[in-house]
């Protein structure tokens, strides 16, 4: 039986959100529990710091990097980061809750066919592949981080953690001091000797995939069974076993797949774990219904043990994963004893073993993880692909963004320090191209030329002028083309239209036209019109006695025409004439206007006197018009 410890979290709430249930496990970074979101109504994995880890500074503010990067990793098959926080010194991460198994179970349980193993290795592919597509890499790959829910559905678990914690002024597997971070069983080579080999990125998980695979097929470890030490050792200096030395059963052809998968040099392997991923299924395909429909057997009892995963399981700390120094969640410590099986009277061995951590720890500052590290040259590649190099080369990276002409957006211009830059610090700032910087063409119509070329040019626009002729008042901005708010690449060239006025136009002939006819002609030109009156002998009232300017003239539109408009011939009192002799009645109409009619020589003569008229006396006639006189 257990004795049950005493845990002063369980019941309370951090940020006055996560209520702390029940827990599940402790690790070398911290411990993991099952806690209750308030606010969402929802149960979590909340994983909690250490106390010394969560007053390093440098390590919680990787901590947070990471977790806010794996938090970007939104996949059906990866564990979701739903919240980060901190509460009176509590570093907390709060993840999705799976209830079911881990791969490190199903594997010691055993009874599951070759079929089932590789579905669920595909589903763990596809999860580690949406990282890898992201520029982000696992660096733990084991069955402990593989979590498996009460549906089969498979959950890559722990992004970046490890990671996270080995970004204290080391390198990618090198911890503060003098360590290498991982599982000593699946550690890639050039995480435990990174001058050895280059950094190749998403190869590392690759190799770490391809050996718990190997776990999956035969229930054994490929390297296992000695100090931590030199089981991180034999992954570089150490041949791989045949799987089939475990499962004689397995053809040659999974013998031949796991030594390219599993190659010592990165180049030699797939180069994620989407190339991993399409050869892992045609490996499948390749097997016999037979080969694929055995049932593997259950691990021996030497290879099944907990580790420190978000599930739903009470798992203890385990001691088969520690690190080579200080107790991170994935760690091996640098000293374990041997079980009594693997004790040799030989000691050559001791020494071998003793000699092999002296020339470790010393070279770590010239040849090894703290060594000063080149940073990659990733100008012009794609923003995962430079994220990828940069990881492989064990640097933490902070994201930036700038515009740039030459770099196509989403590919990276430089970084800082500058590609071949040698030190020993883990921050590189990347600048990923956003593509050539964008403008927007202002607002300049109306505003006079001279104005409106500078506002366009503050932009950073090359103006070309031309001129047409518009309503607008002349010297002044029509429009732009292109149209202002449009976005454009900055220095690009901007057509800027000047008014010149409005186009003159020919002035009709409308004389003799009605009013209203005469006017709509002339504003359908764009003319505007004047009118006055004024009698004409000549023309009908409302006719049209003349305009100006006159017809065949060229106006501009909007001037106005002015129209003369006859009210007819004007209108004169008829005088009375009666009684006055004829030379009197003549000279009395010529001064009223009018002219005289009838009567002869002799009337003037005789002296005689009018006696009628034609219009009467008081009438209203035209002047000009005749009035006939009788004597």
């Amino acid at each position: 039986m257990t004795a049950s410890r005493f845990d002063a979290l369980l019941g309370q709430t951090l940020e006055g959100r996560y209520l702390v249930c029940e827990h599940l496990a402790d690790g070398g970074m911290g411990s993991v529990y099952v806690a209750h979101d308030q606010r969402l109504e929802r149960d979590v994995a909340l994983k909690v710091l250490r106390p010394d880890l969560a007053r390093d500074p440098n390590f919680v503010a990787r901590f947070r990097r990471e977790a806010q990067a794996a938090a970007r990793l939104a996949h059906p098959h990866v564990v979701a980061i739903h919240d980060q926080g901190e509460d009176h010194g509590r570093v907390y991460l709060a993840m999705e809750l799976v209830r079911g198994r881990t791969l490190r179970e199903v594997i010691g349980a055993g009874g599951a066919t070759v079929r089932q193993m590789l579905d669920l290795f595909d589903q763990l592919l596809d999860g580690l592949a949406s990282a890898h597509d992201a520029g982000f890499l696992h660096r733990d790959v084991k069955p402990e981080n593989v979590l498996i829910d009460a549906r089969g559905q498979v959950k890559v678990a722990d992004f970046g953690l490890a990671r996270a914690f080995a970004g204290d002024g080391a390198s990618a597997t090198a911890a503060s001091n003098g360590v290498l971070l991982g599982t000593a069983s699946y550690l890639s080579p050039e995480q435990v000797e990174p001058g050895r080999f280059p950094s190749v990125g998403a190869r590392s998980d690759v190799y770490s995939a391809g050996l718990v695979l190997f776990e999956m097929l035969t229930g054994r470890r490929a390297y296992d069974g000695g100090p931590p030490l030199q089981v991180a050792y034999a992954h570089v200096h150490t041949p791989m076993p045949p799987a089939s030395s475990y499962a004689p059963w397995l053809p040659p052809e999974v013998d031949a797949f796991f030594r390219r998968v599993c190659a010592k040099h990165p180049h030699e392997r797939p180069a994620d774990a989407l190339a991993l991923r399409r050869e892992a299924n045609d490996l499948q395909r390749s097997l016999p219904p037979a080969t694929l429909d055995h049932r593997i057997a259950p691990a021996p009892p030497g290879e099944v043990s907990a580790f420190d995963t978000p599930g739903s399981a009470r798992r203890p700390d385990s001691d088969a994963t520690r690190a080579f120094g200080a107790r991170p969640t994935t760690a091996m410590p640098a000293r374990v004893e041997p079980s009594r099986r693997d004790r040799r009277p030989w000691p050559w061995v001791a020494a071998l073993t003793t000699g092999a951590v002296a020339l470790a720890a010393a070279s770590a500052f010239f040849v090894g993880p703290w060594a000063p590290r080149a940073v990659p040259d990733v100008h012009g590649r794609a923003r995962g692909e430079a994220v990828s190099a940069l990881r492989g080369a064990g640097f933490d990276i902070t994201l930036a963004q700038a515009s740039s002409d030459e770099v196509p957006a989403g590919r990276a211009i430089t970084t800082s320090p500058r590609a071949g830059t040698k030190q020993r610090a883990d921050d590189v700032t990347l600048t990923i191209s956003t593509g050539p910087a964008m403008v927007a063409v202002p607002s300049v119509a109306g505003s006079s030329e001279a104005p409106a070329r500078a506002a366009l040019e503050r932009a950073g626009l090359t103006v070309n002028v031309t001129r047409e002729n518009a309503q607008a008042a002349k010297g002044s901005a029509v429009r732009t083309e292109p149209g202002a708010g449009t976005s454009v690449r900055h220095g690009s060239r901007v057509t800027l239209v000047i008014s010149d006025g409005p186009a003159p136009v020919d002035v009709p002939d409308v004389s003799g036209r009605q009013r209203s006819e005469a006017r709509k002609a002339l504003q359908d030109l764009g003319f505007t019109v004047a009118i006055e009156e004024a009698h004409d002998d000549d023309v009908p009232a409302d006719g049209v006695v003349s305009s100006s300017p006159g017809p065949g003239t060229r106006a501009h539109v909007g001037d106005t025409v002015h129209l003369v408009i006859s009210s007819g011939p004007e209108l004169v009192t008829v005088p009375d004439l009666g009684g006055m002799s004829a030379a009197e009645a003549r000279s009395t109409l010529e001064r009223a206007g009018f002219t005289a009619s009838g009567g002869s020589w002799l009337d003037e003569l005789l002296s005689s006197s009018v006696v009628e008229q034609s219009p009467a006396a008081g009438e209203r006639a035209p002047r000009g018009s005749e009035v006939t006189l009788g004597f």
